[in-house]
């Protein structure tokens, strides 16, 4: 297990270092699972707040 030395860092540095440049496939890759899980856990939390089930938001049609 890797300790926190508490160090502030680069988190551009670090995440180019790990999933490579902007630009590249395999950042590209990491940049769209990484939305996809974002976004996947903003539905969760308002699904959780307007207390529905997976069943209910997905039957529900939703208007404006």
């Amino acid at each position: 297990m890797q300790k926190n030395d508490h160090q502030i860092r680069d988190y551009s540095a670090v995440l180019e270092a790990k999933y490579g440049a902007h630009g590249t496939s395999e950042r590209a890759k990491f940049d769209e699972e990484a939305y996809a899980f974002y976004t996947s856990q903003i539905l969760l939390e308002t699904r959780k707040e307007a207390k529905l089930t997976q069943a209910e938001l997905a039957n529900n049609n939703i208007t404006d």
